[in-house]
């Protein structure tokens, strides 16, 4: 998945940089970018995470500002718009 993101491009490479996200965290942001939301162990069963490195990106990627709670469930994330940004594909862009 992360992989169509780079071949093309598509991640904002600014953001990647002054976020400091690397290939793991820009799975698990491009996993809840396609769901809109994801709770911890749907994304660990997709990208193929073990609980803790799942625990560790997820506080990485809150720590960044890139992803948040989406306010209603406390186990389940939802991206931030800086998140998005860095994750949307150019085609995407208007």
């Amino acid at each position: 998945m992360v992989e169509t993101y780079v071949a093309t491009g598509a991640a904002r490479p600014d953001l990647r940089v002054k976020r400091d996200v690397d290939v793991r965290e820009l799975e698990v942001l491009a996993f809840i970018h396609k769901f809109r939301r994801a709770k911890p162990v749907h994304i660990e069963r997709a990208v193929g995470l073990s609980p803790s490195i799942m625990s560790e990106t997820l506080s990485a990627l809150i720590d960044n500002g890139l992803v948040h709670s989406n306010g209603v469930s406390i186990d389940e994330y939802t991206l931030t718009f800086d998140g998005v940004a860095l994750v949307r594909r150019r085609t995407d862009k208007t």
